[in-house]
């Protein structure tokens, strides 16, 4: 049994085709990862585990849902996490692309992945020099990736070709490095051909390489 199956829980909203994570970091106290506005799913299932979300972090700017990190800010003093990239008006822990934050332990390292969003990251985590798994959010999901045509037509190209490289950063981790995505099948932000989002839950993805052919972009 590896670290995430013993210490990670999948929160997934069938509604909106999204999943959040709950991770134990092992001393009572957890992280919460793109948690949404209803809280109920991730307190329930802190308080099976005996747990206090102590992280709140966020890959990016959501769209299609309101964030819960701020409430969990205000109800549990939690920290939340964020890209500096975006520049949020309320209190967090801004980081930049390679910043590290010790969750007591474990570490949760920042990697600036823009396409989706142009503030997006994805949060590596790590044991020591291990590389347990990273959450991908909007970016690599399974087999393929989040759309880049949300800011509309004129920016699409721009973000995509941002998506492409971010997409090769990931699959550069090492194969054994979970995928843990925050988009499957039915969201708003996934690209169509996703499949659902339970199945990183019962095989996680691998960082497989993205195709080395160049790609044409519209003229």
């Amino acid at each position: 049994m590896g670290f995430a199956d013993d210490h990670l829980v999948a929160l997934v909203d069938e509604g909106l085709g999204n999943s959040a994570y709950l991770l134990d970091l092992g001393d009572g106290r957890a992280l919460a990862v793109d948690s949404g506005r209803d809280l109920r799913a991730l307190r329930a299932a802190a308080e099976r585990r005996g747990l206090t979300v102590a992280y709140a972090a966020d890959t990016h700017l959501h769209a299609d849902f309101l964030s819960g990190a701020v409430q969990l800010g205000h109800d549990l003093g939690a920290t939340i996490l964020a890209s500096a990239a975006g520049r949020r008006a309320f209190a967090h822990r801004a980081l930049a692309d390679g910043a590290e934050v010790d969750l007591g332990g474990l570490a949760l390292r920042a990697l600036a992945t823009p396409g989706h969003t142009d503030e997006h990251f994805s949060l590596l985590l790590l044991d020591g020099s291990r590389k347990l798994g990273v959450f991908t959010g909007g970016s690599l999901i399974v087999n393929c990736a989040a759309r880049t045509d949300l800011l509309g037509t004129d920016r699409t190209e721009e973000l995509a070709r941002a998506q492409y490289r971010s997409l090769k950063r990931l699959t550069e981790l090492p194969d054994e490095t979970a995928v843990r995505p925050t988009y499957g099948a039915g969201s708003f932000c996934s690209a169509p051909s996703a499949p659902p989002p339970s199945e990183p839950r019962s095989r996680p993805t691998r960082c497989s390489p993205p195709s080395t052919r160049t790609p044409s972009w519209p003229s």
